[in-house]
């Protein structure tokens, strides 16, 4: 095949993805329709996308309280996927018939509470660069490789918000720059705008703020089981809860004796098949975005050579409650002389539903300060 006319065919599809038309002796760049306008809705490119999802993020699929994309820009939702009740019947007297009763006894009904949390959307951002070299040779699959690159981008956004969203700025007191503000910190990757900054109360800062944290230390398999305690009811059933905790701490929790006899043990050898344990059944996500941090659970942006201690977080899976914006949006520029470059925008909202929504007890908690 002619390399122009194969460099022509990709670039027309990068255009049909985005779902720009170019006329005649018109070229693509923010100014050909002006303020804004030139950004256009990419709705079944998002339900693509949000289906691909799954392939890049292992916690998302975990959670219950999926409310689903085209959601309107704050939303008060019930909370989805609650496995634990507080309501219960009464026992009930009989009418007397021939007698003017009351309709109801409101003093000692029971009424159903009403669990809801407001998901508020915020706007996210990414690049994908198409490079001509790409483009000229298209060695990957470039359709293909835009779609992955946004869809992992997606998902290590949302799950990285989730795990450390804390909106605090000052110079102190972020889980994620304790010692300096976050914009410094991220200085190189964002500053103000990074996307952990965007919205507040992730797990881990949910589960500090709230003093809802165990210090395990040299780490015992007890450990595990007193941090289900602090989470109470919600702890009940190991299969609505998770671990979710660094390589790091996975790698010693394996080297623990009740959980290394029992996974070293004919077909469930780790050097066979590398198991992970799942402590008093409640299994464990192994994921990189939770950081290592000081002694106290938190980051420290000053001094990165400090961050040496890990962390397990434990979630009430039920309580995060998450869900996509209406307008998934596209824009292809053009760089002269290196290629193309698409912009894609897209709102995100997610809540840790707790005591704060009329919930009893806490629904995270973390056990902080493990040697690793």
């Amino acid at each position: 095949m002619d390399k122009n006319k194969k460099n022509n065919d990709v670039i027309s599809m990068l255009r049909k993805m985005a779902g720009l038309e170019t006329k005649a002796n018109e070229v693509e760049h923010t100014g050909n329709t002006g303020y804004g306008a030139e950004f256009i809705p990419a709705s079944e490119l998002l339900n693509e996308i949000h289906d691909m999802l799954p392939t890049y993020s292992p916690l998302l699929p975990l959670l219950p309280g999926n409310h689903g994309i085209n959601l309107p820009k704050s939303l008060l939702v019930p909370v989805k996927g609650l496995t634990v009740g507080d309501s219960f019947f009464q026992g009930k007297g009989e009418w007397t018939t021939g007698r003017s009763n009351t309709v109801e006894a409101t003093g000692i009904q029971t009424k159903v509470p009403t669990k809801r949390v407001t998901l508020d959307q915020k706007p996210f951002i990414i690049e994908v660069d198409i490079t001509d070299e790409q483009l000229q040779y298209n060695g990957p699959n470039t359709e293909q490789y835009v779609k992955d690159e946004i869809a992992r981008g997606m998902a290590l956004t949302c799950e990285s918000a989730i795990i450390n969203g804390d909106t605090v700025t000052a110079g102190t007191g972020n889980v994620n720059s304790d010692d300096q503000a976050p914009a410094t910190t991220y200085a190189a990757v964002g500053g103000a705008s990074h996307h952990t900054l965007i919205i507040d109360k992730g797990i881990r800062k949910q589960a500090i703020a709230g003093s809802y944290t165990k210090n395990f230390g040299t780490l015992a398999d007890t450990d595990y089981m007193d941090l289900m305690t602090v989470i109470g009811r919600y702890g009940t059933n190991p299969a609505d809860c998770l671990f979710i905790q660094s390589i790091q701490v996975t790698n010693k929790m394996k080297t623990l004796d009740p959980f290394k006899l029992y996974i070293n043990s004919a077909d469930r050898a780790t050097l066979q098949k590398g198991i992970t344990p799942t402590p008093f059944g409640v299994d464990v996500l192994t994921n990189h975005l939770v950081p290592l941090t000081e002694a106290d659970g938190k980051r420290s942006g000053a001094t990165p050579a400090n961050n040496t201690l890990g962390q397990t977080l434990l979630v009430y899976k039920p309580a995060i409650q998450f869900g996509w914006g209406k307008d998934f949006k596209m824009e292809m520029v053009r760089v002269a002389g290196y290629g193309y470059r698409l912009v894609a925008t897209f709102d995100f909202a997610f809540t840790i539903a707790d005591a704060e929504a009329s919930l009893a007890e806490p629904t995270v908690a973390v056990g902080i300060n493990i040697t690793v």
